[in-house]
């Protein structure tokens, strides 16, 4: 029972290991890109803010 405890205890070990990315990319992150990579486009004349859109209390 003791052994059966340990070979569990190594399997979630190495389990745990490889979703962290300590063997190398982890499965879930292959082909993403970060977020500080993407540019994203500013469009400042799109943002307009007329007096139907303020608010006031």
């Amino acid at each position: 029972m003791r052994t059966l405890f340990i070979i569990l205890v190594l399997i979630n070990l190495g389990l745990f290991a490889v979703g962290q990315g300590w063997f190398g990319t982890p499965r879930a992150q292959k082909g993403r890109t970060p977020a500080a990579n993407i540019a994203a486009p500013l469009n400042a004349d799109a943002a307009k803010i007329g007096p139907g859109q303020l608010q006031t209390r």
